[in-house]
């Protein structure tokens, strides 16, 4: 199966209740949602939500033919306090069970932060957290992602915390952030990373900084058979969030050579 393409509403869909979602998501030509927690958005889908609220959405998104791309949890794992990590394990494994209600394959999480001094401490901490949460998710189908983001946008210490984890349902969503890449070295950085992803978070792709490096990741992508969601993550706030959509699209059909799905 080809890849698929989903929005993920972080800014995007700040005010947008599901319905105003799923209409312009469908009249754009994406596949599926990626709905963000823990950002108080109009959607209302938090990991403490009502299971009946989930189960009206998931109806809603059936009818239109579209798919839980990810929930995605903003929960992450690099506090020194025992306690915040046994919170955010509780509240993950909560989106997990949400989850495999509506049978969305995948829930993104955070690792998040670290530095010289913490960086040892917080990979392993991570690491550790995912293995316990790809245990927990496994029978119930869903896979535990981690995005590369923030720290972990250093993508040996995203891999090195996957390692650790050590559970085939856990793996990565690369959130199209080159650290420290050349021309020269863009090729060998998407080698690193295929093997280890499951899901792709766009921006700015249009940007003339990044564009050939998109290009190169579709093409590294489509040698791989990858067949996940790429999520568009563009975060705009301006007035025109249809036909921004609608362009990306564009975009994304003709770095991946596939036909437009509309």
């Amino acid at each position: 199966m080809p890849m698929k393409w989903s929005l993920n509403s972080y800014r995007i869909g700040d005010d947008w209740e599901v319905d105003d979602m799923i209409e312009v998501v469908q009249k754009t030509g994406y596949q599926g949602i990626e709905f963000l927690q823990d950002f108080d958005q109009a959607h209302g889908l938090e990991w403490d939500t009502p299971q009946e609220k989930y189960a009206e959405v998931d109806k809603k998104l059936k009818v239109a033919g579209l798919e839980w791309a990810a929930i995605t949890s903003c929960q992450n794992f690099h506090s020194e306090d025992p306690g915040e990590v046994a919170e955010s394990l509780k509240k993950v494994k909560r989106v997990i069970d949400i989850a495999e209600s509506v049978g969305c394959e995948r829930i993104r999480m955070l690792g998040d932060r670290f530095d010289n001094d913490s960086k040892d401490r917080v990979i392993q901490q991570v690491g550790k957290s995912m293995g316990e949460l790809g245990g927990y998710a496994g029978p119930k189908n869903v896979k535990v992602c981690i995005e590369f983001h923030s720290s972990f946008t250093d993508p040996d210490a995203a891999i090195t915390a996957l390692k650790i984890a050590d559970n085939p349902n856990v793996s990565g969503i690369f959130n199209c952030v080159w650290k420290d890449v050349t021309d020269n070295t863009v090729d060998a950085y998407h080698e690193k990373i295929a093997p280890w992803i499951s899901m792709v978070h766009t921006h700015g792709a249009e940007g003339p900084q990044w564009f050939d490096y998109y290009r190169k990741l579709f093409i590294k992508l489509n040698e791989i058979g990858f067949d996940g969601f790429v999520s568009n993550e563009c975060a705009y706030t301006g007035p025109e969030k249809e036909k921004v959509l609608a362009l990306y699209m564009g975009i994304f059909c003709a770095f991946s050579g596939q036909r437009h799905p509309l």
